[in-house]
């Protein structure tokens, strides 16, 4: 019993922190209209969940269904990245100091940790339910309810994957190496493998007919009954699917679908999944170092940042050595003599540089020769790699190599609690911000060498000129949101989930580095010149925003 007490406490406080703040509001705000956006009405651009170019009546099974596959899916991805900071919320406030000192073991922590991410994302799939059976009256295509066709689909499908997200995010913030942005990295290539697996194997490459199995998302048994259900009226029919698919010029026809039967047999299976998920959960105890400061690098990490910013604003005192006393007079030291060395009278014309380089420092302290051999090796392999390969692989590469440098942008002050020195000197706004984006983009040139000579040496002259753009318009993306959120895992997932779509799904209106044709035609760069210099200005208005709190 007093370990249900302090799983149901630890719990509690870590879910009323939450979802008492701004930022969690908006997503429930964004969740419904998402939830909106999720039933298209007829005569949309694009569907939700179409098989051979068809979809089901809004029915209660075709709505859960579609919104099940979503929650199972896609929720997990922003589950994941709203929720990854549990634990290190209470590293950095002196909370978890506090709770080493308590009999609370390690299991319990990682456990009420993983119970707590559970609630929040359980809660936002509560108002995606909510909003499905508010959709389902709308488009009135069926108006008969049933409550309980519709939940299972959602929560069947869907908890068991959200169980499994907020399980690995405890997991990469208890393992030392992972709990940066590295983590966040690695669990979005994981997550992206991950889909990709499950699909190749759930569906015959050449039919498209789906294969039933006990796969993590739930969704083989009913693809499988409603293409059989398809079939038995039109045996030609195509069986190719999707999630969301553009409509353009054709005609989309629909068929009534019931449902499928939710056995005990395959409830079971979505329980197992979920006990998977609890013991990855109690896993993260053992690499937990239970926030013993021996085990960690925090406090070595902050002294030297802070040498740093001293060294950077010029603070720094020169005392005159110590005067002791006979210790056969008092025995006491006198005071000590100390001499500040004064501001200089004009202005440094070389200030700007020297706080430009120190910020290059920043952003490459505690790079390891790993990265340094990455970086090279990209540098070469542009260089003398065939023209295909380079294309297709290693300029993707380069775009996503830089990303731990870019997620620091903008974050420091909060993440090290250094604001308070940093913003009281000398045109902070107009000097600071500046700087971090013009080493972000030094960075970003030398890095990614290779790439933007290969197109030189190639003669795109076009490409070129917006792989420059790019490199303008990353580390402003990275130092807008860095400032207005402090912590740099709402850019880590934004630009992740941009990176895949607009660069290696090559979509031409999100193609923000000129790899694409198409976007190269639609004049993209010059959209993200512009956005650059607003990103630009929402940098600086949030820097002076916190200046003067």
């Amino acid at each position: 019993m007093r370990t249900l007490r302090v799983l149901y406490h630890l719990a509690r406080a870590d879910i009323l922190e939450r979802i008492r703040r701004r930022s969690y509001l908006l997503v429930l705000a964004t969740t419904v209209f998402a939830g909106y956006l999720f039933v298209p009405p007829v005569g949309a651009s694009y569907m939700v969940l179409q098989v051979g170019f068809k979809r089901g009546i809004y029915n209660s099974a075709w709505i859960g269904l579609m919104v099940g596959l979503i929650a199972a899916m896609h929720l997990p991805l922003p589950g994941f990245y709203l929720v990854r900071n549990a634990v290190e919320r209470d590293r950095r406030t002196g909370v978890g100091q506090i709770m080493a000192t308590t009999p609370t073991g390690k299991l319990a922590y990682v456990l009420g940790k993983w119970l707590s991410n559970l609630a929040v994302l359980v809660l936002i799939l509560t108002v995606m339910t909510v909003m499905s059976l508010v959709m389902q009256l709308v488009r009135a295509e069926e108006a008969t309810l049933k409550l309980g066709t519709l939940v299972a689909s959602i929560w069947l499908m869907g908890l068991p994957v959200l169980c499994m997200a907020c399980a690995l995010a405890v997991l990469t913030e208890t393992v030392s190496f992972l709990r940066g942005g590295l983590g966040n990295v690695v669990f979005f290539f994981a997550w992206l493998a991950a889909l990709v697996a499950v699909l190749s194997v759930a569906f015959d490459e050449t039919t498209h007919l789906a294969r039933p199995t006990s796969d993590l998302y739930g969704f083989t048994r009913p693809m499988t009954d409603i293409q059989q259900q398809i079939l038995s009226v039109e045996p030609d029919a195509h069986m190719g699917s999707g999630l969301i698919a553009p409509v353009g010029d054709r005609e989309v026809s629909t068929f009534a679908w019931g449902g499928m039967e939710w056995t005990p047999r395959i409830i079971v299976e979505r329980v197992l999944w979920v006990g998977l998920a609890a013991a990855i959960g109690l896993v993260s105890a053992v690499p937990f170092d239970r926030f013993d400061p021996a085990r960690g690098r925090l406090r070595s990490e902050r002294v030297g940042l802070l040498r740093r910013l001293q060294k950077r604003i010029g603070a720094v005192g020169q005392p005159a050595s110590p005067r002791r006393e006979s210790p056969a007079a008092t025995g006491l030291q006198e005071a000590t003599a100390v001499h500040l060395t004064p501001l200089a009278a004009a202005p440094n014309r070389w200030q700007f540089v020297q706080v430009l380089a120190w910020e290059l420092r920043l952003l490459l302290r505690g790079r390891s020769l790993l990265w340094y051999v990455g970086t090279l090796g990209l540098i070469i392999g542009c260089l003398v790699g065939p023209a295909d390969v380079v294309r297709q692989y290693l300029l993707l590469a380069n775009w996503v190599w830089p990303l731990l440098l870019w997620s620091q942008m903008g974050t420091r002050e909060r993440s090290y609690n250094t604001g308070q020195m940093v913003f009281s000197t000398p045109r902070t706004v107009s000097r600071q911000i500046p700087a971090i984006w013009l080493a972000g983009v030094i960075l970003t040139v030398i890095a990614g060498s290779g790439g933007w000579m290969h197109l030189a040496l190639a003669g795109e002259t076009a490409n070129l000129l917006a792989w420059f753009v790019g490199a303008l318009f990353a580390p402003a993306l990275a130092l807008a949101l860095g400032v207005w959120t402090g912590s740099s895992r709402a850019f880590e997932a934004v630009y992740l989930l941009l990176w895949y779509v607009g660069l290696a799904s090559r979509v031409p209106a999100l193609d923000y580095a000129g790899l694409t044709a198409e976007g190269l035609a639609m004049r993209m760069p010059v959209v993200y010149m512009g956005l650059t210099a607003g990103l630009l200005a929402l940098a600086l208005i949030g820097r002076r925003r916190q200046t003067q709190v």
